[in-house]
């Protein structure tokens, strides 16, 4: 049974060692986003109903037609995928002594794992917000994120973290196995 640990990070004690759920946080454009592309899916399948369902001659046109609905098609399935991601995806976080398992989920499918040794991993840190380019008095909240490395490579885990999320994460994980030179 998941217990709340911060934030929106929960996690579950079991025999062999911890698991530490966080949720995706939704970005600031989604509200703008979603129902933007839902109208535009809209117009161009009123649109290209009419170009199917007419007489249309054999030309370079209605090839031409047929390439953009396929483009819009890989378009509006990229959507799907996107807000299945942003509505219901979560990073698990599997944490035993001897290894460590990052593992992405939808709808609790998991998508992509990456397993480490527990002894390769260090410098685990929290990386703070950044601001948005355009709009340089506006944090991003999907922008923080905690890094680590591994094998001299930097990866990164549980994306959209606030402050308070990362150091009760970063406790728990030291917790469980003490990775060198680690720090909130």
């Amino acid at each position: 049974m998941y217990v709340k640990l911060a934030g929106r990070v929960t996690f579950e004690q079991n025999d062999d060692g911890l698991r530490i759920a966080i949720p995706v946080r939704p970005g600031p454009f989604v509200a703008i986003y979603a129902p933007l592309v839902l109208f535009w899916v809209g117009l161009a399948t009123a649109y290209y109903w009419k170009v199917l369902v007419g007489p249309h001659p054999e030309d370079l046109n209605f090839d031409l037609q047929q390439i953009a609905i396929a483009i819009y098609v890989a378009g509006f399935l990229f959507f799907l995928w996107w807000m299945a991601w942003t509505m219901a995806g979560d990073t698990h976080l599997i944490l035993s002594p001897p290894q460590v398992k990052i593992q992405n989920r939808i709808f609790g499918i998991p998508l992509v794992s990456d397993t480490y040794r527990a002894d390769q991993i260090h410098r685990i840190h929290f990386v703070p917000h950044k601001r948005i380019k355009t709009q340089r008095a506006i944090f991003n909240p999907n922008s923080s994120c905690i890094r680590f490395e591994v094998k001299g490579r930097s990866e990164i885990m549980a994306k959209g973290v606030t402050e308070e999320e990362a150091r009760v994460l970063i406790d728990k994980m030291l917790q469980v196995y003490q990775f060198p030179r680690s720090w909130f």
